[in-house]
């Protein structure tokens, strides 16, 4: 199963000048207890991995890239439609960046989507794809607050075709 996770504002805005422009401990707790469950693999792509302090530990990372150099502890990946096949009867994360999100939405294998939601507009320059029409709201959260954002945790399941 092939699920994205990912906290966005109300505009869908997921990044601003390649960087979460808000801090919410509790969100990313969240991240990483979901994405070290249901196999602990998680795709990213090489721009947004070079974000991260290194791989994300507790979980077998594999990075979206053109490049062919390779990147200590993680697996590189040259070819999203392969990889996908690869992990089509395996559990897998992809957690960003923008690019990727839309290149594993278009390719129609995403069956769900981890989403937080955050009551605020950052003025984001990189957006999370539209998915409204594709997915269905299975479960959603009360409200949640702290650092003065109020957010919600939202799973939305792949609408049956």
């Amino acid at each position: 199963m092939n699920r994205l996770i990912i906290a966005i504002d109300r505009t869908r805005g997921l990044a601003k000048k390649g960087y979460m422009p808000w801090h919410i401990p509790e969100d990313e707790q969240y991240f990483t207890d979901q994405t070290k469950t249901h196999g602990g693999n998680i795709l990213v792509g090489h721009t947004t991995f070079k974000t991260f302090r290194g791989p994300l530990a507790g979980r077998q990372n594999y990075v979206l890239t053109h490049s062919k150099d390779p990147i200590k502890s993680v697996t590189l990946v040259h070819n999203l439609n392969e990889f996908l096949d690869v992990f089509s009867d395996k559990d897998l994360w992809v957690v960003g960046g923008a690019n990727v999100f839309k290149q594993v939405m278009l390719t129609g294998r995403a069956d769900e989507l981890y989403i937080t939601h955050i009551d605020a507009d950052f003025s984001c320059d990189q957006f999370f794809p539209e998915y409204e029409n594709d997915f269905t709201l299975t479960e959603q959260s009360e409200i949640h607050e702290q650092n003065g954002f109020h957010f919600t945790y939202a799973r939305y399941a792949k609408k049956a075709t």
